[in-house]
């Protein structure tokens, strides 16, 4: 019994093992040409599991003993093609276990590599990660030409690498310069970016998929990898010299990038060696150790786990709710930074999109803003061309509400202000259907306030995007108690319906994300008050592991924003407002846009700007203390809290709205996925802050009674 189908064997023992492989041989046509079907009779997706890998080495040694002229790699499952590794199996198998598992794959995929056939995966859908190491160990690829379907390595993003043979046998495809991009910035490729990048071969259309296939096996025969097209990117692939100074550049980049908080790109970074420069099966052998190792970690285990609880979060928003009206058309009421950019995803998105300003300057800078962003989408190759003139087209706009009364649901982006959102509300009223959803994107005004003297605030819910927009990937959905279900169903069917993650909140000044992150930026003001120096606490909070310090990142919302929601969540706290902010702007410095606040923003240079100790009354010095942890324990306490008065359903949206919504370390895997990890090390760290600073350390409930967050 090999080592692969003892741990299979293990992983089954509890369940009925499936009734049917999850991988088939399927014998020569009229033309030689075989298939192996991939298709996990025990899933809804084709997910690389252990059995999988059993089955798959069983059709392989059947397709070699059988004389082909070629042979396909398919799948059997509609629209798919292999769904990548089973993230279940990575984030709870042991390090050797892993280890071992990659190294049956590696045997698999060797043996169909080696096979005397020309072989070819057809893509009929997505190939990332495992997916497309099964591609890779195949002569030739044929992608079906669909807007979905993209094609790459995404595991360092996940804390891991490529470790069954992607990082031997991408360099080897399309060079080593080419491969380290790819492999490291985990970037999926659209079909016509792949074969422009030689990652695929051809691209056609997918009702020609497997005819294409077969043609090129018969056409094409056994391949010659090169190492690149060009004779730089040869040279760099063969020439030990030139080599070791590609991956000694690549490994100063990955420091510089991750701050030494992320290990997996100097473990894929050597990986690629080790493949290029060692004998493949000594080579094979470390490469399986060290994923085990690096999978087994605790950062990859967090990532896994987020990624995880980003897979759940889609059924798991819905939880309760009825099934949500598709959107057709989107109203937008405001076209400033905000409107525009949910505008342009709501477009991109399939809906037409109606959006209304006050005026018609108002309305044309907003729709300029549309097209800038869906033309840098295609420009980067996010989109299609065709699609994104499409998407350009669903979008108009006026200077009244004509045309909203088709509209299924309206999102009003207006101005942060009470009385200007129930304006807009009460307009909206006017000229919208009984059943059109009303949901207002807003980042603190609770949401029962701006309903307050609506007709039929039960229709009114909260949508709190984050800017940009285009990228950023979380949708706060705040419920307040008068709202209905159907409306709260439609509006998280709408925001998935963008691609965007979903959390379900309760109502209340600053929600989850904007209490949170006013939590620490509140203590980032007291540090202040105490001399600390503004680079040293964003400078701290960088390498703790934060993608922007919380000086710098004031700057970028705009204090005046930044104002209206402080002032919102300290009334509802009943502690005074952060005077800073307010003395900031009625200097008149409003943040980076205006040039100047936190800091002063001159000829792309950044610097303190000492009117803030002026302000403030406190000379600048070093401050003696972790700064870091003390910011992020009052993140974390007030998350806590968050959780204790159902502000918030369940931890696991606390973590995904955390990371996603405001950058909380992905490494440690959310706040509260952190709290467990530390357990009662960070109660007697809450304690000591609770008994130098007093109540704004109270610790949170849950942390209190020592409640584990997670059950692993």
């Amino acid at each position: 019994m090999t080592a692969v189908e003892q741990l299979s064997l293990e992983r089954t023992a509890a369940a009925k093992a499936p009734t049917s492989p999850s991988a088939t041989f399927v014998g020569p046509d009229e033309r030689g040409i075989g298939r192996i079907v991939i298709d996990r009779p025990d899933d809804r997706v084709n997910a690389i599991d252990a059995r999988m890998i059993v089955d798959l080495g069983s059709a392989v040694a059947q397709a070699h003993a059988s004389g082909l002229r070629g042979l396909l790699v398919i799948s059997g499952k509609p629209g798919q093609f292999i769904a990548g590794a089973d993230l279940e199996m990575i984030g709870h198998a042991s390090a050797d276990e892993l280890a071992m598992a990659v190294g049956g794959l590696q045997k698999v995929l060797d043996d169909l590599a080696a096979l005397p056939c020309a072989t070819v995966a057809a893509l009929g859908a997505s190939a990332l990660g495992g997916a497309y190491e099964v591609a890779l160990a195949c002569d030739w690829r044929v992608a079906a030409d669909l807007p979905g379907l993209r094609v790459g390595f995404p595991e360092v993003r996940l804390g891991l690498f490529p470790g069954a043979g992607g990082t031997e046998r991408l360099p080897r495809l399309v060079g080593l310069p080419r491969a380290l991009e790819l492999i490291l910035t985990s970037r999926a490729l659209s079909p016509r970016a792949a074969l422009r990048a030689g990652m695929v071969d051809e691209v056609v259309h997918p009702a020609v998929l497997e005819r294409a296939a077969g043609d090129r096996a018969i056409r094409a025969g056994k391949r010659r990898v090169r190492g690149g097209e060009s004779l730089v990117e040869r040279a760099v692939t063969w020439l030990p010299p030139l080599r070791a100074l590609a991956l000694a550049q690549a490994r100063r980049n990955a420091v510089a990038e991750t701050r030494g908080l992320y290990p997996a790109p100097l473990s894929a970074i050597e990986a690629v060696r080790i493949g290029l420069a060692e004998e493949r099966a000594a080579g094979e052998a470390k490469v399986a150790r060290a994923f085990g190792e690096l999978a087994a970690g605790p950062v990859a285990r967090n990532l896994v786990g987020l990624a995880l609880l980003g897979l759940h979060q889609r059924g798991a928003a819905r939880a309760g709710l009825p099934r949500p009206r598709p959107i057709g058309q989107l109203g937008v009421v405001g076209s400033g930074l905000m409107g525009s950019g949910i505008a342009q995803a709501s477009a991109l998105a399939g809906m037409r999109v109606r959006v209304r300003d006050v005026d018609t300057a108002a309305v044309t800078r907003g729709l300029a803003s549309v097209r800038r962003l869906t033309q840098d989408a295609t420009r980067k190759r996010v989109v299609e061309r065709r699609e994104g003139a499409r998407a350009i087209g669903r979008v108009s706009g006026a200077t009244d509400y004509s045309g909203f009364r088709t509209t299924d649901l309206v999102i009003e982006a207006v101005f942060e202000d009470l009385a200007t959102k129930r304006r807009v509300i009460a307009e909206l009223e006017e000229h919208l259907r009984d059943d059109t959803v009303i949901a207002s994107n807003t980042s603190a005004l609770p949401i029962a306030d701006i309903a307050g003297a609506a007709r039929r605030p039960e229709r009114i819910v909260g949508m709190h995007f984050f800017s940009p927009v285009h990228r950023m990937p979380l949708v706060e959905v705040v419920r307040p108690a008068g709202a209905s279900d159907a409306a709260v169903a439609d509006a998280v069917g709408a925001a998935q319906a963008l691609g965007k993650t979903a959390i379900v909140v309760r109502d209340g000044a600053g929600f989850y994300t904007t209490r949170i992150i006013s939590a620490m930026h509140g203590e980032a003001f007291a540090l202040l008050e105490q001399g600390a120096r503004i680079a040293d606490v964003d400078a701290a909070m960088t390498a703790f592991g934060w993608p922007i310090g919380p000086f710098a990142l004031l700057d970028e919302v705009g204090l005046d924003v930044a104002l209206h929601a402080g002032e919102t969540v300290s009334r509802a706290r009943g502690v005074p407002p952060p005077a800073i902010i307010a003395q900031l702007v009625a200097d008149g410095l409003r943040g980076k846009r205006g040039g100047a606040g936190f800091y002063l923003y001159q000829a792309k240079q950044r610097v303190p700007n000492p009117r803030v100790h002026e302000l403030v009354g406190a000379t600048p010095a070093a401050l003696r203390e972790d700064v870091a942890e003390r910011l992020t324990l009052a993140f974390v306490n007030e998350a806590a809290r968050c959780l204790d008065d159902e502000t918030l359903r369940s931890p696991a949206e606390g973590d995904l709205g955390a990371v996603l919504g405001l950058g909380f370390p992905p490494f440690l895997g959310g706040p509260f996925r952190w709290a467990d990890a530390r357990g009662p090390e960070l109660r007697d760290a809450l304690a000591r802050l609770g008994e130098r600073f007093g109540a704004r350390f109270e610790m949170a409930r849950s942390l209190r009674d020592g409640r584990r967050f997670f059950d692993s």
